[in-house]
């Protein structure tokens, strides 16, 4: 039988509050948010699974300090299309590229904004010039390369007070 997979409505406030503690620590082990929220490893494991199956969660990653394994340029390439029709075409082309990590379709001058991490300048040139702009349907990109990341976050989910 198929597991039911939880709609936003759902969400009751133990799956919440493990969202929350995952949210914040992502490793964190079952056994201690079992503890932390009155209830057995064996639920915390089963609500787990249950949220990664409906979409909720995702896998867990580890944060690399990118500047400590030579990628020390992150940019942000401004992609105009040449017709819309091409999007799902470039955005795909754009995925397979290992030094382009995200990319947002935006409002705007830009039909896409994809962000880059790359060595050097010399790195970001190939790229862009040996890479993104033989891309059949862009029309033109604009560079824009960060000087100095102020800050990042990762969304906190509230815990629920019950």
């Amino acid at each position: 039988m198929p597991t039911k997979t939880p709609r936003q409505q759902d969400l009751d406030e133990l799956d919440m509050n493990i969202i929350s503690a995952l949210s914040v620590e992502a490793d964190v082990s079952h056994k201690e948010l079992a503890r932390k929220f009155n209830v057995s490893p064996g639920t915390i494991h089963f609500r787990i699974i249950r949220l990664k199956d409906a979409g909720v969660l995702g896998n867990t990653r580890v944060k690399v300090n990118l500047q400590r394994v030579g990628l020390k340029m992150t940019a942000f390439v401004g992609i105009y299309l040449q017709n819309a029709s091409r999007h799902d075409f470039v955005v795909g082309r754009l995925m397979g590229m290992k030094e382009v990590i995200r990319v947002h379709t935006i409002t705007g001058p830009y039909s896409l904004l994809a962000e880059l991490v790359c060595s050097d300048t010399e790195h970001l040139r190939s790229v862009l010039h040996g890479k993104i702009q033989h891309i059949s349907g862009i029309d033109r990109t604009e560079s824009m390369i960060s000087l100095q990341e102020e800050f990042s976050k990762d969304v906190a989910v509230p815990t629920v007070k019950g």
